[in-house]
């Protein structure tokens, strides 16, 4: 896979092979006018959070370049957040719809479904200069792309990823240990966000171990599915409560939002207990483990005299 480490390959090559590979794919999808707008856009999105899960685990060995590519990539994600965030709403509220099956919640279903959809037309109406935006992005990528080929990377390839590592997965432990003080939206996103970070992590590590690493791959997905699904219905009670006019009868989105807690309750309560798994281990620990692996995998590679 193009997201993946590969033996007897330098760091640095790998970086930038994987880097490459990555905005290559997102101009691709921008360039498509065969594509549905709002897929081309989550595509590129996560190829962006890809890209930016790939820096942060060479964060040391970058050096200065670190901040400033990571900057651009996360600025660059978030100006196409708009259309993005619209869609969101409409498949959390079909995920409810299949948690919340009763006959009774048909008609509410259905009218929060035509005012998500009315939301979202209006946000690309109202962003009528959208195919000049993705093309300048366009324009600004392929430079990016010229500009991969320049990045170096310094320091022992083990050392950089060991520090990487420890880094994210301490700030995703630290995270999860004040959720249990004093949990709140913010630190539910933080959670995600690291966890995320981490998943990205263990793919490109993946071929170090890859039977021990696949299992922990399966818990990260599941456990960022929870947490995402946990955000998004975050965002939709955000909305429905910042903008009640836009959504009908206060009864109706009283009933919504009680739906929206009931779930979220659930959600949380299976992320955390599978967090607490996750995040089970040191932070040095774990980053020492990840680091033998590495050492061993790449011994491999190693011509034998």
């Amino acid at each position: 896979m193009s997201y993946q480490f590969e033996q007897g390959e330098s760091l640095a090559d790998g970086v930038r092979r994987i880097a490459g590979h990555q905005v290559h794919k997102a101009i691709q999808e921008l360039q498509d006018s065969e594509s549905d707008r709002h897929e081309a856009i989550h595509e590129v999105r996560k190829r962006f959070k890809k890209l930016r899960g790939l820096i942060r685990i060479v964060r040391s060995g970058l050096g200065d370049d670190y901040s400033r590519i990571n900057v651009w990539y996360r600025d660059a994600g978030r100006k196409l957040s708009r259309v993005r965030d619209a869609e969101s709403m409409l498949e959390s509220l079909a995920k409810l719809k299949q948690r919340f099956d009763d006959p009774a919640y048909v008609d509410l279903f259905a009218a929060f479904e035509c005012c998500f959809r009315e939301r979202k037309q209006q946000l690309v109406e109202e962003w009528i200069d959208l195919d000049q935006e993705l093309q300048q992005l366009c324009d600004e990528l392929q430079t990016a792309l010229q500009q991969i080929d320049e990045w170096k990377i310094k320091g022992k390839a083990d050392k950089i990823l060991k520090r990487g590592l420890q880094r994210n997965y301490r700030r995703g432990a630290e995270a999860l240990a004040e959720l249990y003080v004093q949990p709140h939206d913010e630190l539910f996103h933080e959670c995600r966000k690291r966890s995320k970070y981490l998943m990205y992590h263990l793919r490109l590590l993946k071929k170090v171990w890859e039977p021990i690493v696949a299992a922990q791959l399966e818990e990260l997905d599941q456990l960022n599915d929870y947490l995402g699904d946990d955000h998004d219905l975050a965002v939709m009670t955000s909305q429905l409560t910042s903008e009640p006019e836009r959504f009908g009868a206060t009864s109706d989105i009283d009933q919504l939002l009680t739906l929206i807690g009931q779930q979220r309750e659930e959600l949380q309560s299976a992320g955390l207990a599978l967090a607490d798994r996750i995040y089970a281990e040191q932070p040095k620990a774990f980053a020492q483990r990840l680091q033998a692996y590495w050492k061993l995998w790449q011994s491999r590679s190693l011509p034998r005299t």
